[in-house]
């Protein structure tokens, strides 16, 4: 089995972007999924954090993220696409080739799955001469887009190479749905795949979803889920996936601690998905 190549969240650290950086490469992860505001946080600006991620040697798999994107038109819409030129102009300073989108989550935008198709499809278009790919990820209580069957059937309908899919194992496993049910999406189509666990057996409430995605999030190994997680990294290997997989995982416990301390979390995770998956 083709070893995987495990990066990590700088999202899922506290500390500024030098401790952070200078945490991820003493625990030996090669690339980091960005956060903007790690762009945006340091003392010297955004440039500063341009020049220290260079220096750093650490790879960018993917920037993270415009949230509630798709079915606004307006001011809204016009805001988002702003946001995403100037998201795009900086990846290509960093020779980052992917940008997570999240769909909307209020009950107030208009879901209009031919809307939300042709809103990706416009954002995938100006990536485009970028060189910049763009990660489009379902959310378990986004009324339109909240699983991957419903994510992949608008992608398809966008009909844009420039578009693919974000899995993210805790919203797989918190529909207590299988990796099976990912069989209809190629491979080719996946553009990311991030890892975390959770606690509770079940999520049953929207509510709880949330909180949890948001504040209790847990690494592979230390919650419920580690046998789903485990066999998600499997399936995907399998099906032919070659990219990332990240450890996106938000804690306000390990949030707490420094860098070099809440990383083990990750270095333990990381070693008990590669026993498992070589056992």
């Amino acid at each position: 089995m083709t070893t995987p190549n495990f990066a990590i969240s700088t999202l899922s650290l506290t500390g500024t972007l030098e401790e952070k950086l200078d945490a991820i490469s003493a625990s030996g992860f090669s690339s980091v999924e960005l956060g903007a505001l790690d762009l945006s946080g340091s003392a010297d600006g955004v440039s500063g954090s341009v020049t220290r991620l260079k220096q750093s040697g650490v790879g960018i798999c993917a920037l993270q993220e415009i949230k509630d994107f798709g079915g606004h038109s307006g001011r809204i819409l016009a805001y988002k696409m702003e946001l995403a030129k100037s998201y795009i102009q900086l990846m290509h300073k960093l020779d980052c080739r992917l940008l997570i989108v999240t769909p909307a989550t209020s009950v107030h935008v208009k879901h209009d799955m031919d809307k939300i198709a042709s809103d990706l499809r416009a954002l995938a278009t100006l990536a485009t001469p970028k060189g910049v790919r763009i990660g489009f990820k379902p959310l378990s209580w986004s009324p339109s887009v909240n699983t991957y069957a419903a994510a992949w059937e608008l992608i398809q309908r966008a009909d844009t190479a420039n578009l693919g899919l974000v899995i993210d194992s805790y919203q797989l496993m918190a529909q207590t749905h299988s990796p099976e049910r990912l069989d209809h999406i190629p491979a080719s189509a996946i553009s990311l795949v991030q890892l975390s666990d959770f606690a509770m057996t079940s999520v049953p409430l929207v509510e709880d979803l949330i909180d949890i995605a948001r504040h209790h999030r847990l690494y592979p190994g230390e919650g419920s889920h580690g046998v789903g997680v485990c066999e998600l990294v499997r399936y995907c290997l399998d099906k032919g996936y070659t990219g990332d997989f990240v450890f996106d995982v938000y804690n306000d416990k390990y949030l707490s601690t420094s860098p070099a301390d809440s990383i083990q979390h990750a270095v333990q995770a990381r070693e008990w998905l590669l026993n498992r998956l070589n056992g």
